[in-house]
């Protein structure tokens, strides 16, 4: 498991999804503790590895 925080592209390529469908999913609070850095007009969001980790327990796992 990693530990520290990510950019939202790491959690993108992760998790299969599109970096902006894991930035919506940060502002609507589905990852725990996800934080921006920098500026108002240039800000980026971190995720803590925790809260993918926590996210990814929550869903439904598929078998083939």
């Amino acid at each position: 498991m990693k530990t520290g925080s990510a950019k939202v592209k790491d959690v993108a390529d992760h998790l299969s999804l599109h970096p902006e469908t894991v930035r919506t999913m940060a502002r609507k609070g589905q990852f725990k503790n996800a934080y921006k850095v920098g500026n108002s007009h240039s800000s980026q969001i971190r995720i803590p590895w925790q809260s993918v980790y926590e996210y990814e327990q929550t869903q439904p796992r598929v078998s083939a």
